[in-house]
């Protein structure tokens, strides 16, 4: 965007706007009735939205409107979704339709969106909340009309497929103002009854306001707090509603969620001749290897027989050899200790030796440490005395003499230094607004330029007479228009 005091031109201001608009209102709705309605060769519908009050200009393109089901009509009470933008070249401010639907059926969607941004803050949607649907349920409950035609096909598909479910019903209304609260009390009594599995939740096709008591929040809630799993099968596939949204699983129709709890009895009848299979072979190949497994430990137990046999044998003979060879080392021993007894000394006269050689190395030892003593003391103060004339202290006053000269002979010279420097910036001062066009346009001078642009006009060659040009004076500029051209005559 621009800012200060830069011009728009149209085409700018117009595309600024716009780019505001669509990021501003991306996708909202409005209600209104339409008029003025023109449907051109092009296939795209022109009309107004209007209100007591005021009126919108709407483009309805082509594309949208094929997805659309609802013919347009002037005088037509709609609720419309669709992005605010602005048409550049005649500067109008329109509306982009995306789909259009009837005022009373568009009541009921914004409904339906609050109540499903609601329950979904709240967590009724999560994941984490949804119970995991039994494999092969033994009871299964429906909850549907007991006349409608959403029970028969249920129950056909499970005889169908796996006749040996039991199926029992909770009939309630699923049309008309008292089937919501009829809807809740059946989920209730199966819930309390836990005689099933699995609940379905189901009713046929119908349009947005037959299908409205299973969008109902105190539906949605008695879904929710429903302890069995629940399977939504309500409408058609293209059918959508808050029931759907709460429960633990959504089938397309109540067709598909009787197959996608009913197993089929011709795959469970191969599945178990495959397991039969799979567990005869299993049990052949665990015999066959045990079998050879015992074999072979029979064989090593022979083999660790005739082990055991040679080794005792061989332990018998080192047995016989180690009486005889421990006897003689006996022997040998006691006369090896005779001949060591008879060897030994008194030991006071050892005692009484080492005794003395112990007082002689202490008197030796008590001369030697007196004599480092006093080394240890001549070198401390030889080295006291040098490290005193090398102190930091020294040095510190020698260079704080050295220091404040240096500041002393700093200070005079400042003044000084800064009174030269502030005549050489006075001067150079004076020398730069001397030469600042500033100045120049001070003196009643003026530059041309177009407007919005940074060039300098310098030749008549460069404009035309009804061009208009900016004249920039030192406390402003002038908008002005060429009327007349002159050219120098040498020119």
């Amino acid at each position: 965007m621009l800012i200060g005091k830069s011009i728009y031109t149209v085409s700018l201001l117009t595309k600024e706007v716009r780019k505001l608009l669509e990021a501003s209102y991306i996708n909202i709705q409005v209600e209104g009735e339409i008029s003025g309605l023109s449907r051109p060769a092009s296939g795209h519908q022109y009309f107004n939205l209007k209100d007591e009050y005021a009126q919108l200009r709407c483009v309805f393109f082509k594309n949208s409107a094929r997805l659309s089901n609802i013919e347009l009509a002037d005088g037509m009470q709609v609720i419309l979704t669709a992005r605010v933008s602005l048409y550049e070249q005649r500067g109008d401010f329109q509306l982009l339709v995306r789909s259009i639907v009837g005022s009373g059926e568009g009541l009921l969607r914004k409904r339906f969106e609050q109540l499903k941004a609601r329950l979904g803050v709240e967590g009724l949607f999560e994941l984490s909340n949804k119970s995991t649907l039994p494999s092969l349920p033994r009871r299964v409950g429906i909850i549907t009309s007991a006349t409608g035609a959403a029970i028969h096909d249920i129950i056909s598909v499970f005889k169908r497929r796996y006749p040996s479910i039991r199926i029992l019903v909770y009939p309630a209304l699923v049309q008309g103002e008292q089937a919501a609260e009829s809807l809740v009390n059946a989920i209730s009594a199966a819930d309390s009854r836990k005689e099933c599995d699995v609940l379905i939740l189901a009713r046929g096709g119908g349009s947005l306001e037959d299908l409205w008591p299973f969008n109902e929040e105190i539906v949605a809630r008695a879904i929710y707090n429903c302890s069995i799993p629940l399977v939504s099968a309500v409408g058609h596939e293209t059918d959508f509603s808050i029931s759907d949204l709460v429960a633990d699983a959504r089938a397309a129709t109540p067709t598909a969620a009787a197959e996608m709890l009913s197993p089929d009895k011709s795959d469970l009848s191969k599945a178990c001749k495959g397991l039969q299979l799979r567990l005869l072979n299993a049990i052949s190949r665990t015999h066959e290897a045990l079998s050879q497994q015992q074999d072979m430990l029979q064989t090593r137990l022979i083999l660790f027989k005739q082990q055991a046999e040679q080794e005792k044998y061989r332990f018998d003979i080192l047995s016989q050899r180690f009486s005889r060879l421990s006897d003689r080392m006996i022997k040998d021993k006691d006369m090896a200790l005779c001949g060591l007894l008879s060897r030994i000394h008194s030991p006071k006269k050892a005692l009484d030796q080492r005794s003395q050689r112990c007082l002689s190395l202490e008197l030796r030892l008590f001369r030697g440490a007196r004599h480092s003593l006093s080394s240890a003391k001549h070198d401390y103060a030889i080295n006291y005395q040098r490290l005193s004339q090398k102190l930091p202290i020294n040095k510190i006053q020698n260079q704080s003499i050295i220091l404040s000269g240096i500041r002393k002979r700093l200070s005079n010279r400042m003044p000084e230094l800064l009174q030269h420097k502030t005549s050489q910036l006075e001067k150079q001062a004076y020398a730069l607004q001397t030469l600042s066009p500033l100045q120049t346009l001070a003196r009643g001078f003026a530059t041309l330029q177009f407007p919005g642009e940074k060039a300098i006009v310098s030749s008549v060659d460069q404009v035309k007479i009804g061009d208009e040009l900016q004249a920039n004076l030192h406390n402003g500029y002038l908008h002005c228009k060429i009327i007349r051209l002159y050219r120098n005559k040498h020119d």
